[in-house]
């Protein structure tokens, strides 16, 4: 009589996963898919192919495992071929655990697909995989991703961040072609997320990311232009050089950026580097500009340090004269010891920068920021002896939503008016939250803008305007069910100008049947049934519904309107992503171009008495 007792049906079934090499052929798929990646990762690169590949294959790799799996438990590979492996003989087949078991791997894999494809994106990332760059179809939108510091020492950061603010604004010059902010692209430095996803987030077609190396007197630049959809790589830049002559250089760059990309615009909007400005000034002026986007006490007074070293030895250096009247200002604000002299000192000095440099956008906006924050800073006795500035822009236009800096040096300034004490400007707290979103808004970031915008309509439910920034932001953003869910809780308010319960059941139909789209042809019918009832409607918001829906001669038409009537929202050209599709046509470049200079008009000249600006 045998001692062995028959064994479980989970005994069986493992002695059939052992005897059928199921374990075995599970360990060699998952060497040879680890294999297979790693080899990806080092040979597509090389032949232009991005991560979006890789990130198929681990897909598939994990798809196929489950098949392969069975297909182990069927078959065997002989001598003879390929056959069908034999039942055990003389044991009941285990099939109930057997059936049990690949369901729970296949529960597994099945789950673990799931929460990649939920977790990075795959299903975003097989459709950017069908996405190719096509090099005759023109490039209306960029961003310059933060440039990394390769150099030896890691001491080059100030220098990676000069040279990176600068090729933004020197490539901003660009006329049909968005470029997207430093504040907006600071995001993504040392970001690991994949290069459509950001493209995606900026909604730009072109990212520019790259790195600097510098070892003493010698610079190395290398850029990588890719497009972002299909994160295809459309060209590599290298660039070595003596890094005396920064500006020079950095306006050669922005050249070949240009070049590169086969936009077809002029040269000559880069002709504005001050190539005879000594290297050593230059230098003195970026270590400036690194301390002053610290945004710090410290920061400050290491930047007026610089500030003043660079104009010692380049008395006529108009940005960093621009650089130390904002330094000196935000001085003044944070350390109110100082009295009124240090704020009067650094308007005197932002008068002097533009009596250096009328054509400087950098100089125009801080003398501009620092003209409107001043009468609000003063201490209280001393606003009664200090002449009072007069505002270069036409009193018709808000100061807060026209003047949005775009320059490194003006955003600081900004930025720290937006927390001066309520009380110490006419801002309110609420108009200084609104502007902050306006600015988010402007530079396409509409998911961030999106629930700052939430808490103003939870804390002003009566603010119409705030509600149809919301909305705005949602389809911004990419939501427009969102949108249309934000219009209806606007309705429920009873706010002036929110809108009907049958607009909203409109609205609702309209997203459903045609999503974006059929946002932009709600929101048209209502800006022309406002403008029939006799309510004033901007023609800019006019025009924008009109380019949203392809409707280029209507969208053109309105905004030359726009220009005429000098409304405040075509600060926003530059920057809105609406516009994208009309940035090829000359016609709204040169709308564009009127916008960019009305942004400060009517022109003031500065170069009467100091404290006293005349107009002209």
């Amino acid at each position: 009589m045998s001692n062995t007792a028959p064994r479980s049906d989970f005994g069986r079934f493992l002695a059939e996963i052992q005897r059928r090499r199921v374990g075995r052929f599970s360990l060699g798929y998952a060497a040879a898919a680890f294999v297979a990646l790693q080899l990806a990762e080092i040979v597509f690169p090389a032949f232009g192919i991005g991560e979006g590949a890789i990130r198929l294959l681990v897909v598939l790799a994990a798809l196929g495992f489950l098949p392969a799996v069975v297909l182990a438990w069927l078959y065997d590979v002989t001598s003879q071929g390929i056959r069908r492996t034999q039942e055990m003989t003389g044991e009941p087949e285990p099939r109930r655990l057997s059936v049990l078991a690949f369901a729970v791997v296949a529960l597994g894999v099945v789950g673990g697909v799931t929460w990649y494809v939920l977790d990075q994106e795959v299903i975003q990332t097989l459709a950017d995989s069908r996405v190719t760059f096509d090099p005759t179809e023109p490039i209306r939108s960029l961003a310059v991703l933060p440039l990394d510091d390769f150099s030896a020492g890691r001491d080059q950061e100030y220098f990676a961040a000069g040279m990176h603010e600068e090729l933004i604004a020197r490539l901003s010059m660009l006329e049909g072609v968005r470029v997207v902010s430093r504040t907006s692209v600071m995001r993504y430095a040392g970001t690991t997320l994949s290069i459509p996803k950001i493209g995606r987030e900026l909604g730009v077609d072109v990212l520019v990311e790259g790195s600097v190396n510098r070892s003493g007197e010698r610079v190395r630049i290398t850029l990588q232009v890719i497009h972002a959809a299909s994160d295809s790589h459309i060209t590599t830049l290298q660039f070595d050089r003596e890094a005396g002559d920064v500006l020079a250089l950095q306006t050669e760059v922005a050249h070949a950026v240009v070049h590169e990309l086969q936009s077809g615009h002029e040269e000559s909007t880069f002709t504005l580097a001050a190539a005879d400005v000594s290297p050593v000034a230059q230098e003195a002026y970026f270590r400036g500009k690194h301390e002053y986007e610290r945004g710090t006490t410290e920061g400050y007074r290491a930047a007026l340090d610089y500030f003043q070293d660079a104009l010692a030895l380049d008395s006529s250096f108009a940005p960093a004269m621009a650089g130390l009247a904002g330094a000196r200002f935000l001085l003044g604000i944070d350390d109110p010891t100082t009295g009124a002299a240090q704020l009067v000192q650094a308007r005197e000095e932002a008068i002097s920068a533009l009596e250096m440099d009328s054509t400087s956008l950098e100089v125009r906006e801080v003398l501009e920021l620092i003209d409107r924050s001043f009468p609000g800073v003063l201490p209280g006795g001393a606003r009664a002896e200090v002449p009072q500035p007069r505002s270069p822009v036409t009193p018709a236009m808000p100061d807060s939503t026209w003047i949005t800096a775009m320059t490194g040096l003006g955003q600081r300034i900004e930025q720290r008016m937006m927390r001066v004490p309520a009380g110490a400007t006419e801002q309110a707290p609420f108009g200084r939250q609104a502007l902050e979103v306006r600015q988010l808004m402007v530079g396409g970031r509409y998911a961030e803008a999106a629930p700052k915008l939430e808490d103003l309509v939870s804390a002003a439910p009566d603010a119409s305007p705030t509600w149809e920034l919301l909305t705005k932001a949602y389809v911004g953003a990419g939501d427009p069910t969102a949108a249309a869910e934000a219009a209806r809780r606007w309705s429920t308010t009873g706010a002036l100008g929110a809108p009907t319960a049958q607009s909203v059941a409109r609205l609702s139909d309209a997203v459903a049947d045609d999503g974006e789209a059929g946002y932009w042809t709600w929101r048209l019918a209502e800006l022309e049934d406002a403008e029939t009832s006799g309510r004033a409607v901007a023609r800019t918001e006019l025009a924008a519904a009109h380019a949203a829906l392809g409707h280029t001669d209507e969208a053109l038409t309105l905004l030359t309107e726009a220009v005429e009537r000098r409304e405040r929202d075509l600060a926003a050209l530059r920057t809105d992503p609406v516009w994208d599709e009309l940035r090829g046509d000359r016609r709204f470049r040169d709308i564009e171009r009127q916008a960019m200079l009305m942004r400060f008009a009517p022109a003031v000249s500065y170069m009467g008495r100091r404290g006293r600006p005349e107009a002209r």
